[in-house]
């Protein structure tokens, strides 16, 4: 018996340092460096946040746009900004890459860095200090995320102020005032939170492309279809990819797709944070 036991231990020996070597390029956003709290998750973010405002006085309904893995480009602002302050919508960009150093956006998609239930705290923080800006309602907000950016943002309403992947506690009152959320094509496997429930009860439009070659559609059909008693809108277009929405380098964008989910997004944004005055 002890001949077979030494080699079966040598064995499980190997293919614990095996695995442990397979999870060390890993290593960033399974151990992400703990915040100390909100307010110090305040300071990061504070400068990297970018508020554009419609004509008009305000205080404005405001959405706040959450970027996908590969950063915040000027051209992406553009984007999404034209679309939404032309509707009466004040638009603050969140760039969480540029809160931490980030200019590498690689690691960060190959899932190497920064995995989107660590950046959960960003939505928190940002929301602490729209709250604070004058030319925002902080009464109605919503959220809008691509891609990495919709894992965020729906990791974010999962834990509804609860710990998180590298950060405490926030509270319930995290989210106060999020009347609605916008996804487009986020990711929704391993290690989403959006299997598990969204704790914060509060609509969700989510846009999906049935060709998308970088974020599985069929997970996130599959986590839906596994909550109960949620406000879910689910958009799926068939011959969409990734970035069907807007140019980009991808070279993905449908301009019919585009202006149908823009149209479906503006209509969530008046049924849910009222119409603009």
């Amino acid at each position: 018996m002890r001949t077979l036991l030494k080699p079966a231990l040598i064995a499980l020996l190997l293919l614990a340092c095996a695995a442990l070597l397979g999870l060390y390029p890993y290593r960033d956003a399974l151990l992400p460096p703990a915040i100390s709290d909100l307010p110090a998750a305040e300071q990061r973010l504070a400068p990297h946040l970018s508020l554009f405002t419609p004509e008009g006085a305000g205080p404005f309904p405001t959405v706040l746009v959450f970027h996908g893995c590969s950063g915040q480009s000027p051209l992406f602002v553009r984007n999404v900004k034209s679309w939404l302050l032309s509707a009466g919508y004040a638009a603050l960009f969140v760039d969480s890459h540029a809160a931490r150093g980030i200019e590498d956006w690689r690691p960060v998609c190959d899932g190497k860095r920064l995995w989107g239930n660590e950046r959960a705290i960003d939505v928190y923080a940002a929301l602490a200090l729209a709250r604070k800006v004058p030319a925002i309602d902080g009464s109605r907000l919503a959220l809008l995320g691509y891609s990495h950016g919709g894992w965020t943002i729906l990791d974010a309403l999962s834990y509804d102020g609860a710990a998180g992947h590298g950060f405490p506690a926030t509270g319930k009152g995290a989210l106060a005032g999020v009347r609605g959320v916008i996804a487009y094509y986020p990711y929704c496997g391993f290690p989403a939170h959006l299997r598990d429930g969204l704790g914060h009860d509060t609509p969700v439009l989510m846009f999906l492309g049935g060709q998308d070659h970088i974020t599985d559609h069929r997970q996130c059909v599959s986590a839906l279809g596994s909550l109960g008693g949620q406000r879910l809108e689910l958009v799926q277009y068939g011959n969409a990819d990734h970035v069907f929405d807007q140019r980009s380098d991808l070279n993905t964008y449908q301009p019919d797709l585009a202006e149908d989910a823009q149209r479906r997004a503006l209509a969530f944004l008046r049924d849910n944070l009222a119409p603009v005055h």
